[in-house]
């Protein structure tokens, strides 16, 4: 079979393309054959060696797959050869291990997968899983309220607008472009701010009648972060859950204070909150499951490289020009 791996940091072209036996499951576990694999920000963070969780040299990347079981191991009974099933590292001991067309794991950490769900499709599964904590454990919005989503268009940004309109949400959904304005309307935002042409603060006002958003969602940061808390309604809260442009300025609490009666939140989450907390991620990933399996929300395939292409799919992922899920296919 075919794996990726890199063993040093650096660009797309420490990724290696290399062969070697399928492996064999154990007790209590299953190989799985690929049928497609994500590709994501986590995987360029490692292959960078800027994340916190990469396995020891040489790494194999990858931290979404889904395909059908090929084998199983001595103690095995809930799972059948050709089930069709999901993994997320994040379910793992350690992260990474997908870019590969064979793939054993504990089969304890896998999800069936219904008919109706494509491969494809099921390894963005991980945003929209990030999507339902947002809205369900980070904060809790009520069908009714007004928010406010930050980079709309992107992984997980358009899982959430998807998500929360579902869930009756009032959604106004800010994107970098007008071709990625025109994404996040067709993904049911029902207000679009395009920030290279429009003030987010004016467009958020004018669509909340003055009163600003009670929820707003942001994994961007940097320098003008704060200027989310001019945009809350009383009693809103703030999540922050990435800094992909840095750090806000750590004098969170001036701004704030500045709107001390208004009584606004602000709360900081990551995921990895619950790597010790399995009944909670899991739940969320079956919910995420449901609600993609009914075709409420589903992910926009930006494109489809064979799985030797790797190095190639993390320089467009790296290019910026990505909407939508890049997949790997084997």
């Amino acid at each position: 079979m075919k794996h990726v791996q890199f063993g040093t940091y650096g660009g797309p072209e420490v990724l290696d393309v290399v062969e070697g036996p399928i492996p064999e499951p154990g007790p209590g576990q299953i190989c799985i054959r690929a049928e497609a694999i994500g590709v994501g920000i986590p995987d360029i963070l490692m292959r960078t060696g800027n994340y916190a969780w990469i396995p020891p040299l040489p790494v194999v990347p990858g931290n979404e797959l889904a395909g059908t079981v090929s084998a199983v191991g001595e103690g095995v009974t809930t799972l059948l050869v050709g089930q069709r099933v999901y993994v997320n590292a994040r379910e793992l001991s350690q992260r990474g291990g997908c870019y590969a067309e064979y793939m054993v794991v504990p089969a304890e950490a896998v999800f069936a997968l219904p008919d109706s769900l494509k491969a494809e499709h099921a390894v963005a599964l991980g945003n929209y899983q990030l999507a339902w904590l947002l809205l369900n454990i980070a904060a809790t919005p009520k069908s009714g309220d007004d928010i406010l989503v930050h980079a709309a268009a992107g992984g997980v940004g358009s899982a959430l607008v998807q998500m929360a309109c579902a869930k009756g949400l009032n959604v106004s959904g800010v994107a970098g472009s007008e071709e990625k304005a025109h994404y996040v309307a067709e993904l049911g935002a029902d207000t679009v701010i395009d920030r290279s042409r429009d003030s987010i603060s004016e467009r958020l006002m004018q669509r909340t009648d003055g009163t600003g958003a009670n929820y707003i969602y942001d994994a961007v940061g940097g320098e003008d972060f704060a200027e989310n808390f001019e945009r809350l309604a009383p009693l809103g809260t703030l999540v922050m859950f990435g800094h992909i442009a840095g750090w806000p300025d750590p004098a969170i609490l001036d701004p704030m204070r500045e709107r001390f009666g208004a009584s606004l939140g602000f709360r900081l989450f990551s995921i990895h909150v619950l790597d010790d907390m399995p009944d909670i991620r899991r739940h969320a990933m079956e919910e995420a499951i449901k609600v993609m399996a009914s075709g409420a929300a589903l992910p926009r395939i930006h494109t489809r490289m064979p799985l030797a292409k790797a190095a190639d799919a993390h320089r467009l992922l790296e290019s910026g020009d990505v909407i939508g899920k890049v997949v790997l296919t084997t």
